[in-house]
């Protein structure tokens, strides 16, 4: 009876050792939207149906379900969620499709779009569609076709070839860097293709409307793939309606696929991970973002998406990620963030700025302060610099003081306003999204304390308070260089504050999250990029004693187990005569 009551006892646990990783997986937003992040673009092609009155009748059935409230009920590209997508839904009515297979300004073959609508498209609000069966989408591919006539009108389009390219190698990649300089790719995207290049603030697309060059160290930001028959494909068709020319007739077949192997040498996947962890040292921490400490600890980068729960909600910020690193000793913590930023373009008002976000306490099990700035009950703390104010600090014109009010990237907060939990910001949000959303938040009033790191306290979007100055103990430096910002943040691992303080403790999963602002793309307030919860742990080292007591224990053991096998040696046991 004991023994299967252990027997259930010895599952149980280990069910419930399985389930706890599980649900923490399941749980944590940050897992879902690093699996959310990264599309792949499906090549193959199938189950491809004759294209009749009858597929078309059931394409538009599925379209009007679907596809009309970004497309519009016309295929336009004016649905009614148009006005708040960056960039704009396609207008199927004119030749604006930019990933094909075809030259460019021509039209695109029915398994470009097909691959398009399996797929999606990375960067834009165009979701995959894989969940409809292959027959529903080749429904709706005939479907969306009526809407230009030229699909009826011209010969099918023929697909661009691909070429016999040369093989990836080191002396391609260096003829392809040098083909980058040539042909002015680093005017748009930079020099090292982070898209910082000289002319990139100045882009305009279709309609007169900015358009970004792509940062093409970024893998999985790349639209319509990441392959390298992706990038020759983009190389030589182009991009409709864009900067993106084709290249077809500026540079050989040969050339193009040097080309491709140098973007395809810089560019690197984001290695994103749901746990951080902070290195333990001994000694002083770093003193620098660029102190040579910082290459021993590991880097983890986490998408980052624009601040769509609570209104005005923000649909085109310029950060899509950031990179984390952190380094502890018996004392103190701190923290490496670095993101792009192609323009560092600083004022009073509107500043490039990071915050780091811990929850006021560590949680005791998976239940977490909301993630876009704490909830009523169950609140934050944020670590806020702002570039504007190390600017003053070097140039010494900035003094701490004791402001009571709070800035949140720009925009102003009063710490005494009626608190609120994300529920009523998103009730609010939905009832005020029709007027305010068409708007920028205005700043509400000029910046005025100096110091570089703020600390300060939310219970939710409207419930902001700056810690008083004796409570102020972290610190900040941070510089630009080559269209990326580095930021290191420190503060002491315990503080005395513990009511308004994360306390840093070893063997705990604490979560963190970060948001980032753009001052030259007049990001301000809620107007910023955030990430979900994520997990920080610190590390700890085994002590030496450990070691020393195992390796005692196995002398130990094999002693024991030589003695014992030497005197069965010595002394056998006797053998029962009737065995002989």
């Amino acid at each position: 009876m004991h023994k299967v009551k252990n027997n259930l006892i010895l599952k149980g646990l280990f069910i419930y050792l399985l389930a706890v990783p599980l649900a923490f997986l399941c749980h944590s937003e940050g897992f879902a939207q690093s699996s959310q992040l990264f599309r792949t673009y499906k090549k193959e092609v199938s189950g491809k149906i004759p294209e009749t009155s009858d597929s078309i009748a059931a394409g538009k059935e599925i379209y009007e379900k679907k596809c009309y409230y970004c497309h519009g009920i016309t295929g336009d590209g004016n649905g009614p969620a148009a006005p708040r997508l960056d960039p704009k839904p396609r207008n199927f009515t004119r030749n604006e499709y930019k990933i094909r297979s075809t030259g460019l300004s021509e039209l695109p073959t029915d398994e470009d779009l097909f691959r398009i609508i399996t797929s999606g498209v990375e960067g834009s609000a165009m979701p995959f569609w894989s969940t409809l069966s292959a027959k529903e989408r080749w429904q709706i591919i005939h479907y969306i076709k009526t809407f230009n006539k030229d699909f009826k009108d011209k010969v099918a389009p023929k697909e661009v070839s691909l070429g016999a390219g040369k093989v990836s190698d080191q002396e391609s990649v260096k003829r392809g860097k040098k083909l980058f300089k040539e042909a002015k790719c680093f005017l748009c995207h930079g020099e090292d293709g982070k898209a910082d290049g000289q002319i990139t603030t100045t882009l305009k697309g279709k309609w007169n409307l900015p358009y970004k060059a792509r940062n093409l160290t970024k893998s999985w930001l790349f639209k319509g793939g990441n392959s390298s028959e992706d990038i020759f494909r983009t190389v030589t068709t182009g991009i409709n309606e864009t900067p993106m020319g084709s290249y077809a007739d500026y540079l050989t077949n040969e050339d193009r696929w040097h080309l491709t192997h140098y973007v395809k040498s810089i560019s690197c996947d984001m290695k994103t991970e749901v746990v951080l962890k902070s290195k333990l040292v001994v000694g002083n921490l770093p003193n620098s973002p660029d102190d040579d400490a910082w290459s021993t600890a590991n880097s983890v980068e986490l998408p980052l998406a624009g601040q769509i729960v609570a209104s005005p909600r923000f649909w085109t910020p310029s950060a899509n990620s950031i990179k984390i690193k952190s380094i502890y000793n018996k004392e103190d913590i701190a923290f490496l963030i670095e993101w792009d930023d192609m323009t560092n373009e600083q004022g009073e008002v509107y500043s490039d700025a990071v915050a780091l976000q811990f929850p006021t306490k560590i949680p005791e099990g998976l239940k977490k302060p909301y993630f876009a700035m704490g909830e009523s009950g169950n609140g934050v703390v944020l670590w806020h610099w702002r570039a504007y104010e190390e600017s003053l600090r070097a140039d010494k014109k900035g003094a701490g003081d004791d402001s009571e009010t709070a800035t949140d990237g720009g925009g102003v907060v009063a710490g005494e306003q009626k608190e609120t939990g994300h529920a009523e910001a998103e009730e609010k949000g939905t009832q005020e999204e029709s007027t305010e959303e068409k708007t920028t938040e205005a700043p509400k009033e000029k910046f005025k304390n100096f110091m570089t790191i703020r600390e300060l306290n939310a219970k939710g979007f409207k419930n902001l308070a700056v810690q008083p100055t004796n409570s102020q103990d972290s610190k900040g430096k941070g510089y630009w260089e080559k269209g990326k910002w580095k930021v290191m943040i420190t503060r002491p691992l315990v503080t005395g504050d513990k009511k308004i303080d994360i306390q840093f403790e070893t063997g705990k999963l604490i979560p963190y999250a970060l948001a980032v602002w753009d001052g030259s793309n007049k990001e301000i307030g809620g107007q910023k990029s955030i990430s979900s919860w994520y997990y920080l742990t610190l590390e700890v080292t085994t002590p030496k004693s450990v070691y020393f007591y195992v390796i005692i224990a196995i002398i130990m053991g094999a002693s024991i187990q030589f003695w014992v096998i030497g005197r069965i040696r010595r002394f056998p046991p006797a053998i029962p005569a009737e065995e002989k």
